[in-house]
């Protein structure tokens, strides 16, 4: 049992499955661990049986109890069907948790750009918040994430972040307005245009992008930010 989850480890660490669940920085540690867990396999295998104790030996006293091996469910699961990242369903869920504060240094404007520049969702959402979005304000920027909804037909461009595992998630979303095609659930895409001004985290209405073009992306290796 140590070696197959010794195995679930490895397998997740080496490829990009891992980053389903955990940052990125943790890959080399989940390696180690899995790497432990196959040694200490091989060494449960080829050490000596222990001498038996005459008449006293009992048979039945290394048995492994029948609950223990609920244990490696999880690792079929991985191996069998694995888990996709957190998205929408966890989103939509999440969509009225505080938004995290912008950075205590002073805000930098965007870099000039004959085209439009792209900036992650959470860092849109605080330059919104401050500065009444002066850093922003009549500038294109594209937004990359995939697509959640709510129950009165808007939808948004999201992202998740983590700061260890999946379990610390928080989700970041900008409403899409003039772009009434809202795309597949849980897709990803890039949503050019620029902030709506007024609207803020933390003020009267969600933070909200007018939409001039939306383009399909495929999901990164990594969808956490």
């Amino acid at each position: 049992m140590v070696g197959f989850l010794g195995a679930v480890l490895l397998r997740l660490s080496l490829g990009d499955g891992y980053l389903r669940y955990v940052t990125s920085w943790m890959k080399w540690p989940l390696v180690a661990t899995g790497v432990v867990l196959l040694g200490l396999t091989v060494w449960m295998l080829l050490r000596p049986a222990p001498a038996e104790d005459g008449d006293d030996h009992d048979d039945h006293g290394h048995k492994v109890p029948a609950m223990t091996w609920l244990a490696i469910v999880p690792g079929v699961i991985v191996f069998v069907a694995s888990p996709p990242s957190l998205g929408a369903y966890l989103a939509e869920r999440r969509a009225d948790d505080p938004v995290a504060a912008a950075p205590d240094a002073k805000i930098l404007p965007l870099p000039a750009s004959d085209g439009p520049v792209d900036v992650e969702v959470a860092e849109f959402m605080w330059r919104a918040g401050v500065e009444d979005g002066s850093t922003i304000k009549d500038r294109d920027v594209r937004l990359t994430g995939f697509v959640s909804t709510d129950d009165n037909g808007n939808w948004y461009v999201t992202r998740i972040a983590i700061a260890c595992c999946a379990a610390d998630a928080t989700a970041s979303r900008v409403r899409v307005e003039d772009y009434d095609d809202a795309p597949e659930r849980d897709s990803w895409v890039a949503v050019t245009g620029r902030w709506v001004e007024g609207t803020a985290p933390g003020g009267k209405s969600e933070t909200a992008i007018e939409a001039s073009s939306v383009e399909p992306r495929e999901a990164p290796a990594n969808t956490y930010q």
